[in-house]
């Protein structure tokens, strides 16, 4: 009975469409990436071989990324955990001794650290390749910025086909500003090496995306799926989906006599889960372990109740926020339900990049280049704040060059003023430093240029302990 925890999943529309849209990402990432190109080869030698910043010069059209947003417990993982099985995580070709990762799903660590997600992700391709990243990367010294380039570095070695990161709401934890700069990496690295990303959380990971109408867009330019509970109106009909979900969950009886479904019972669990799949299946399990250690083996309305009431007792809160339907009693619970507010924001976000707009005498696409431009400046350490003046100021200036270009001409400018800075600093007289002051024994005036005379010298004075007057 316990296989009803783990590996029941009944597929729905969103089922479909959640597929559908993995399926795509997984497809058109790959357009640019052929290992066969002698392009990509070189590019990714000069990836492995370089630093962080020379990533940048791969950059491409507009990041891949999608996410995936909905309650908690309504089987958003499972799904696309089901969804990315359907593929073979780790491909082998002996042609080109390419070792291609199709899919990697990686957990965002509870304290949104920078450090720990990328300690998960060398972890997620040591499990699927047998590889030993997180040892070799993963070091008490090592810097977020060092680690988020061999995260680069590796999904670009291994060709990852799609990033899938879950809990994206414990980014918001992080107080160092890890959540502004993990999404700026992960958009950085859809840009640079074209892997999409799915982001996979809460409600509360609405919170991320739309302080700014940029940052809102990033879990939206592939298309973006509220992964809802069931819904359940008034009128029952036969082809809801909550029904035809309840149907296939009461025919697992591990019953001699299995107990016949009812409506009256169909509204029980309805009343006591509202559509959260999650709670129903345990509910439903553990009804029916209490009926077969109470040697019943039948599951009634007063079994179902107890059992609520006794073993769910957590989730009754939640459960009576829901029951009420009242949004402000609802947003209490930040794992809850998606507010109506923010679902209207999100479909004008995911509408808004194909609707051109008139911001002044700049176009969307100078627009694009300078945000991503301004992406990369800031993982080259420039600072937030400087960022977009020194963007603009190269785009004056190279109006008609590429985002690589761009980038190296604000190194070059960067390197011509640290020179002039130097250049400009007074040297220092030597004869204003302090000669040495030594003292008796003095290890420096004892010290000969011939190893040997500097060993008798030692002995001479009793530094160098005789080892033979004590054998």
């Amino acid at each position: 009975m316990m296989r009803i925890l783990d590996q029941f999943l009944y597929p729905t529309k969103s089922h479909l469409q959640l597929e559908q849209m993995i399926s795509g990402m997984i497809r058109r990432g790959y357009l640019s990436r052929n290992i066969a190109a002698p392009d990509y080869h070189r590019n990714l030698d000069d990836v492995a071989h370089t630093d962080f910043s020379a990533i940048f010069r791969n950059a491409g059209n507009e990041a891949l990324v999608s996410s995936v947003i909905g309650c908690s417990g309504t089987g958003k993982t499972t799904a696309v955990e089901a969804i990315l099985r359907s593929y073979p995580q780790a491909i082998f070709h002996p042609d080109y001794q390419h070792c291609q990762l199709v899919w990697l799903k990686v957990e965002c660590p509870h304290d949104g650290s920078v450090k720990s997600l990328c300690t998960h992700f060398f972890r997620a391709v040591d499990d699927a390749l047998g590889t030993d990243y997180q040892a070799l990367y993963v070091k008490s010294r090592s810097s977020a910025e060092s680690m988020l380039g061999d995260v680069a570095r590796v999904s670009a070695l291994h060709s990852v086909g799609v990033l899938v990161i879950d809990e994206i709401q414990h980014l918001e934890k992080s107080r160092s500003g890890g959540a502004d700069k993990m999404l700026n990496f992960f958009v950085t690295l859809t840009n640079v090496i074209k892997v999409p990303v799915l982001f996979i959380g809460t409600p509360k990971a609405l919170e991320l995306f739309q302080p700014t109408m940029r940052s809102a867009r990033r879990a939206a330019q592939f298309g973006s799926l509220d992964w809802g509970r069931f819904a359940r109106t008034e009128n029952t009909g036969s082809d809801e989906e909550w029904e035809r979900f309840f149907k296939r969950l009461w025919k697992l009886q591990w019953f001699e006599h299995a107990t016949p479904l009812t409506h009256e019972m169909m509204d029980l669990f309805w009343e006591y889960t509202q559509g959260i799949a999650h709670i129903a299946v345990a509910l439903f399990y553990l009804s029916q372990v209490r009926a077969v250690v109470a040697g019943r083996e039948a599951i009634d309305r007063v079994l179902v109740t107890k059992v609520y009431q006794e073993e769910l007792a957590m989730v009754h809160p939640m459960i009576a926020a829901l029951r009420s339907g009242r949004e402000e009693t609802i947003l209490q619970y930040a794992d809850l339900d998606v507010p109506r507010e923010a679902l209207r924001v999100q479909s004008a976000l995911q509408e808004a990049p194909h609707i051109p707009v008139v911001r002044g005498i700049r176009t969307d696409a100078e627009d694009s280049m300078r945000d991503r431009l301004i992406t990369i400046l800031v993982q080259m350490g420039i600072g937030e704040d400087i960022a977009p003046v020194v963007a603009e100021q190269a785009l004056e200036e190279k109006p008609a060059d590429d985002l690589f270009s761009l980038v190296a001409h604000i190194k070059n400018l960067n390197e011509k003023n640290e020179t002039t800075a130097k250049q400009a600093q007074p040297k220092r007289d030597k004869r204003t430093l302090l000669d040495p002051v030594y003292v008796d024994d003095d290890l420096r005036l004892i010290r000969q240029e011939d190893p040997e005379k500097s060993y008798q010298s030692l002995k001479s004075r009793g530094t160098v302990i005789d080892l033979l007057a004590y054998i």
